[in-house]
Order: structure tokens, then sequence, then C-alpha cells
């Protein structure tokens, strides 16, 4: 673990053209299209599965590193409006759009969902 740690950390000291705060945005990215969609969803949309959640997560901290270095590998036409709008909008678009999508086929999930009986306003 520890040796793992300072693997990252050697890479990081001796990389010059990515700074601290090109680590800690590119972080905070991933956090926020993990975890937003799933939130909004799940407390907006009575319809939002374990499954779907999970699809969310999964796809919107996938989407991160993606976008930022398979796209312009594979694409680069596209890399200059990725680099133009980051990697957040499309990772926390494509979060949101699996978890909806996920969901919306998770017959046993939604299921479930219609069995639960919510008590609202007393």
């Amino acid at each position: 673990g520890l040796a793992v740690v300072a693997l990252v950390v050697t890479f990081v000291a001796t990389t010059p053209e990515q700074t601290v705060f090109w680590f800690v945005i590119f972080g905070w990215s991933g956090i926020a299209a993990t975890f937003c969609p799933t939130m909004i969803l799940s407390l907006f949309w009575r319809g939002m599965t374990k499954n779907g959640a999970l699809a969310a997560m999964i796809s919107g901290f996938a989407c991160v590193p993606f976008a930022k270095f398979a796209v312009p590998y594979f694409w680069p036409d596209l890399a200059p409006w990725v680099d133009a709008i980051t990697v957040l909008p499309p990772a926390f678009l494509l979060s949101g759009l699996m978890g909806i999508a996920v969901s919306l086929m998770d017959v046993k999930g939604r299921e479930k969902l219609a069995s639960v009986d919510l008590l609202v306003g007393g």
C-alpha cells in the first residue's frame, strides 16, 4: 500500500505539465460525476433503482478518465471541445442517462420500488 502511494507521489512530482490544481480538478470531477447524478435522481425521481444507481456511479466514474485521455487519443478532432467544456459535463450527462436507462430496464428493481409504501406528510 505504502509503495503504491510512493510511486504515485513520485510520478506526480516528476510530471512537470500537470499541476496540483489539475489533479484536484480532475479528482473533484470524478467525485461529482460519480455521486451527484445518483443523488439528484434518487431524491427527485421515485423510479431510481439500486441497479440504476450502480450503473450511474460506475459510468460517471469511468467517463472522467475516458473523456480526458481516450477521447483526445482516439478522436483528436474532439479534443479541443473536451478541453473547452472539461470532462465533468459529459461524464455527468452519461451518468444521469445510465441511471435512468438502467432503472427503466430493471424490472425486479421497479417491482421492489412499487411495493415500498412511503408515508409522505405525516
